[in-house]
């Protein structure tokens, strides 16, 4: 078939058009889909799977922006339909982390080996680095806190603090990193604490006790070490394969979390709330979306992510889209426009709409159109 590429493994069209236009392109979609989730997940079972060259060359072009240092993988819910760039690629995680800790969390919570319910001290020797309001609001001084509104901070406002006492509950990393492997998912790895992080990301040294890495204390260790040193830690944090995670496998994660993960009516249905409720990264997967999405971001260095589920229109289900980025070398801004433009193109290829020039190549026109829905 003359424009098209080999079939790779089931579902996903590898070469073709697209990867011509970027590398690492990989693209896949049901087709029917346009014709309702049903008549996708018949198409998905009986024929090939074909990419317009409309999408290929829409996302090639968009990813081209952040030098190709991006990777998105799209998965229709009910269908199994799959779009993904550089999907197999480990990209840094940064605080996406906290969603395979949150769900090590919730499974102890349904064993009743944690009461959400308990009210805990945390002392400023459990006060993280980064972002941490809860810090920021204690005034120097221990706060007491129940555990579900520490949960409700690390992920609705992805606050440092908050994540590290939810880890030490929930066992720590090598716990979350198993919990993960146990819902059968490959390529989501969990190997640090927010304190840990922070100091590799410094530079300290691995032999610092992670209960000298507080807040003030990991200020005070990291503004004595050379700003040459700090800068070669920060470039070092974007080629380490810990923490990281492919955009394939934080996709497959997300349709577990969609279907519940294992958990209790009650956890599953906490923790989409919190995501739903998460105030961060409005500019990155629903910056050019109508509705809500219940998602977490992650920001780190070059690392700029955002990864969540999205609600199709007129009943045609839901995605799930996982999207990061790992370059020093573009804007914030640019990085989060990115994403929020290759998440409209997924978002209109599979509700079955005509994907806008005008949506791609018009940033203002667009967001403004965006805005009010």
């Amino acid at each position: 078939m003359d424009g098209w590429g080999d079939m790779g493994r089931r579902g996903t069209w590898t070469g073709g058009p697209g990867r011509r236009r970027g590398r690492g392109l990989s693209l896949a979609l049901a087709v029917g889909l346009a014709a309702g989730p049903a008549a996708a997940q018949e198409s998905l079972a009986t024929v090939s799977c074909l990419v317009p060259d409309s999408v290929s060359g829409h996302l090639a072009r968009i990813a081209r922006r952040v030098g190709n240092d991006i990777g998105i993988t799209a998965v229709h819910v009910e269908s199994g339909a799959r779009v993904s760039f550089n999907g197999s690629r480990p990209f840094p995680m940064a605080s996406v982390s906290k969603v395979p800790m949150a769900l090590e969390y919730l499974r102890r919570v349904d064993a009743g080996e944690i009461d959400p319910s308990e009210r805990i001290v945390v002392p400023i020797t459990d006060f993280r680095p980064g972002h941490s309001p809860l810090a920021s609001w204690s005034g120097g001084r221990a706060v007491h806190v129940t555990i579900d509104s520490l949960f409700g901070l690390m992920i609705g406002v992805s606050d440092n603090t908050a994540t590290d006492v939810i880890l030490d509950l929930a066992g720590g990393p090598g716990a979350a990193d198993r919990r993960v492997r146990d819902l059968g998912v490959r390529g989501v790895r969990v190997d640090r604490s927010e304190a840990r992080t922070f100091a590799d990301l410094s530079g300290l040294s691995d032999t610092i006790p992670e209960r000298e890495l507080y807040r003030y204390r990991y200020f005070r260790l990291r503004d004595a070490l050379p700003q040459a040193h700090r800068d070669t830690a920060r470039l070092r944090y974007g080629t380490d394969l810990r923490d990281t995670a492919t955009p394939d496998g934080m996709a497959d994660l997300l349709l577990e979390v969609h279907r519940g993960a294992g958990l209790s009516a009650a956890s599953h249905a906490r923790l989409l709330v919190a995501m739903t409720a998460s105030r961060s990264g409005h500019r990155r997967l629903k910056g050019l979306l109508p509705g809500s999405v219940a998602h977490k971001t992650g920001t780190m260095a070059g690392a700029v992510n955002d990864v969540g589920i999205l609600s199709l229109p007129e009943g045609r289900g839901h995605l799930v889209v996982a999207a990061f980025i790992n370059t020093l070398h573009r804007t914030t801004w640019r990085r989060e426009r990115t994403i929020a433009e290759m998440t409209r193109v997924l978002y209109d290829h599979f509700a079955g709409r005509p994907i806008s020039e005008t949506a791609v190549q018009a940033p203002v026109a667009c967001a403004r159109d965006s805005a009010g829905t």
